[in-house]
């Protein structure tokens, strides 16, 4: 038998049920996939308590079962997530096309319809788990990319301050810039940001 990609035992899980009474269900299977049951949160008696029981439990994974995901649910969601980023499973009886794109949009890593078949759960929670590993990645490589292109555009100022003020021309005014930072032993995006902040001092004098 294959070593399932993310091992469920002693996944640290979160209920949310929101009426659908299946809680005793998915229960018992959470007990079979040996997963960790940190508490059941009844979302009909507590509407508002999402936020504040992620961040008094802090689950691994959180499991929604709904009939259909409602706005403020969803806009506890997505603070949640922007806090602590995690895992989310989300089981309900109906969505629209638009209420399942706001659900991903606020954080939902997987999304089952129409219920939930107890012998399912396993494959679904190993599924929200493998797409939440996705999404961090990408977001990682996107804000790499995106802080490369910033110290890329700090540098082409930077070099243009050195051939205005020393008269150097692209090439000599970059290798003057590496000088800076070797000798510094700092990165060139640092010394060219320093340098753009003194011109702009000068300038505003």
């Amino acid at each position: 038998m294959d070593t399932p990609a993310f091992p469920l035992a002693g996944l640290r899980v979160l209920l949310a049920d929101a009426g659908q009474r299946r809680s005793p269900v998915i229960r018992l299977e959470l007990i079979r996939l040996r997963c960790q049951l940190v508490d059941v949160l009844d979302l009909v008696a507590e509407p508002h308590a999402l936020g504040s029981a992620l961040q008094r439990m802090a689950p691994e994974l959180l499991l929604i079962d709904c009939e259909q995901p409602t706005p403020e649910m969803l806009a506890q969601l997505a603070v949640a997530q922007l806090q602590r980023p995690r895992p989310v499973l989300m089981v309900a009886e109906q969505m629209t096309p638009e209420q399942m794109r706001a659900a991903l949009r606020a954080g939902a890593s997987a999304l089952q319809l129409a219920g939930l078949p107890p012998q399912r759960l396993g494959a679904l929670l190993q599924l929200a788990l493998a797409r939440f590993e996705h999404d961090q990645a990408l977001q990682m490589d996107l804000r790499q990319t995106q802080t490369q292109l910033a110290e890329r555009k700090l540098v082409e100022r930077a070099r243009g301050i050195l051939m205005r003020e020393q008269g150097l021309d692209e090439e000599a005014a970059f290798q003057r810039l590496r000088q800076l930072a070797m000798t510094g032993g700092q990165t060139m995006a640092s010394v060219a940001a320093r340098l753009i902040d003194a011109d702009q001092l000068l300038r505003h004098r």
